[in-house]
């Protein structure tokens, strides 16, 4: 029988509180009798809690992406042959991950799911920057445009207003276009290179990203090798912009604006320092960045995906 370490934390979550939380302590103490659980009280605190768990084969993970990212950073300290698997209770204001690997929107469903055998592995994104800087990433790094709503945020709005705590702040973002300046950047993938003025850019393993942005479910998969590159050049004006978010809300991508495709490695060079975030949270600001897929690096418990349509892309000029 598998030795379980469940991981909760219990600041995470729209309208959660305690009681929500103790649910689940008790849940697992009371009907797993190899799970012991333990309870967040810091940010890294996961982390911690995950790269020490020598002696289970399994980490469920209770919070948000956040957390999520955390617990997944722990994981990654171990050897690839000896690393626990993970499951994952989504409590978070938007769960973009969670949604886009489909997990159970229930917590019934999510608890049960957690304890199966239902085992299938995810990429993993090892971000590295200016020659100080590493970390992985389960679902995005992101600058620009947008990328600074979650951390920006409060926690206690996004525990409030869930996902549309997000949407007010992306309402607010597009009306402060005009503050926004582009960055001028070289970008080299495996098989291409770019020089451009972009005003967002996304490298990410999801269907949605920061509850804003959504890729269609059937070009992306998560276990392939490959992470989807999403760009978007600097528009001439507000209504330019307002243009190509709608047809990034439509999901089509064939617009001169939008740069879209897959790729396992990338670069990126800046004129000057770039905020960025990984999985919804601040990481830094830095003129140079690499980003590699770790393919299957993680055992996940969730339903196996199926991509039911090649996509299409052009290749970057």
């Amino acid at each position: 029988m598998e030795n379980i370490l469940v991981i909760i934390n219990p600041r995470a979550g729209k309208k959660k509180n305690n009681a929500f939380f103790e649910k689940i302590n008790r849940y697992f103490s009371e009907n797993v009798s190899n799970a012991v659980v333990r309870y967040t009280n810091y940010s890294g605190h996961a982390t911690r809690l995950a790269e020490n768990a020598y002696n289970y084969d399994r980490v469920i993970c209770v919070g948000g992406d956040g957390t999520l990212n955390e617990v997944c950073n722990g994981l990654m300290s171990f050897p690839g042959e000896n690393r626990p698997a993970l499951g994952y209770i989504p409590c978070g204001s938007t769960n973009d991950f969670a949604k886009g690997i489909g997990l159970p929107s229930g917590l019934s469903g999510c608890l049960k799911l957690a304890l199966s055998d239902d085992l299938n592995p995810i990429d993993i994104g090892l971000f590295k920057a200016d020659d100080i800087y590493s970390r992985h990433f389960t679902y995005v790094a992101s600058f620009g445009l947008f990328t600074d709503i979650s951390y920006n945020t409060s926690q206690s709005i996004k525990n409030k207003f869930g996902h549309m705590a997000y949407i007010f702040e992306g309402i607010k973002n597009l009306s402060e276009f005009q503050k926004y300046r582009p960055f001028k950047l070289k970008i080299k993938t495996e098989d291409s290179f770019i020089e451009e003025e972009y005003i967002f850019g996304a490298i990410s393993n999801s269907t949605s990203i920061g509850g804003l942005v959504k890729l269609d479910k059937k070009h992306v998969k998560v276990n392939d090798g490959l992470f989807e590159l999403m760009l978007i050049k600097k528009p001439k004006n507000f209504l330019e912009l307002t243009d190509t978010v709608t047809r990034l809300y439509n999901k089509k991508y064939s617009f001169e604006k939008i740069v879209f495709r897959h790729c396992s490695h990338l670069t990126l060079q800046s004129e000057i320092p770039v905020n960025w975030t990984l999985d919804g949270e601040y990481a830094g600001s830095f003129a140079s960045v690499e980003i590699e897929v770790i393919e299957n690096a993680i055992d996940t418990v969730r339903p196996a995906e199926i991509r039911t349509k090649p996509l299409f892309v052009k290749k970057l000029p």
